[in-house]
C-alpha cells in the first residue's frame, strides 16, 4: 500500500525517481488477460523504496477502477523499469485507461547491451534467473513483488555500479 508521504503531488518528490513495475495475469496476451496482481516499487537515487511499494490485486482487494486510479497516482509521470515491461505497461494502461510515461527501461535490454560488448558472437541468455546469477543479485523472483524488486535491483546494478 502506498504511503501518503510518497504521493505524486509530494513537494519533495525527487525527479530522479523511477518506478519498477510488474503485472501477473491470467495469460501473456495483453488483450485477453485479466490482471491478477500489480506491484509498483519506487526507486529513488540508489535506494529501492520497498516499504512504500504498491501491491494491488484488481478485482479482489479493490474494484478495477479503484485499482487503476491507485496505480496511476502511484506511478505518476515517473520513468518505468521492468522485466517483460511491455506486457506490464500494456496491462497497466488497460487498467488505468491512460497512457503511462514514455520513458521506459527494459532491464533485459540493458543487460544485453552490456553483455554483447564483452562477447564475441555468442548468444546472450536473457532469462531472469541467468541475469540474477550473472549480476549477483541477492533476490529470488517469487511472484510479482519479487520480479519488480529484481528489475529494480538489476536497473541499479546495470546503471550505477559499472559492473
Amino acid at each position: 500500500m502506498a504511503h501518503p508521504d510518497h504521493s505524486d503531488s509530494s513537494p519533495g518528490r525527487d525527479r530522479r525517481d523511477r518506478v519498477a513495475i510488474h503485472c501477473e495475469a491470467t495469460s501473456f496476451d495483453p488483450e485477453a488477460a485479466r490482471p491478477l496482481s500489480f506491484v509498483a516499487i519506487r526507486i529513488r537515487g540508489s535506494r529501492i523504496l520497498t516499504g512504500s511499494a504498491l501491491l494491488l490485486y484488481p478485482g479482489s482487494d479493490t474494484g478495477l477502477a479503484e485499482a487503476g486510479d491507485r496505480l496511476h497516482a502511484f506511478i505518476g509521470d515517473r520513468p518505468l523499469v521492468g522485466y517483460y515491461l511491455d506486457f506490464s505497461i500494456a496491462m497497466a494502461e488497460r487498467l488505468t485507461g491512460r497512457p503511462l510515461s514514455d520513458e521506459r527501461t527494459e532491464v533485459s535490454s540493458l543487460y544485453y547491451d552490456r553483455k554483447i560488448r564483452s562477447l564475441s558472437k555468442q548468444a546472450v541468455d536473457l532469462r531472469l534467473d541467468s541475469m540474477i546469477r550473472d549480476l549477483d543479485l541477492p533476490v529470488r523472483p517469487d511472484g510479482a513483488f519479487g520480479i519488480a524488486l529484481t528489475a529494480a535491483m538489476a536497473w541499479l546494478r546495470l546503471t550505477q555500479d559499472g559492473r
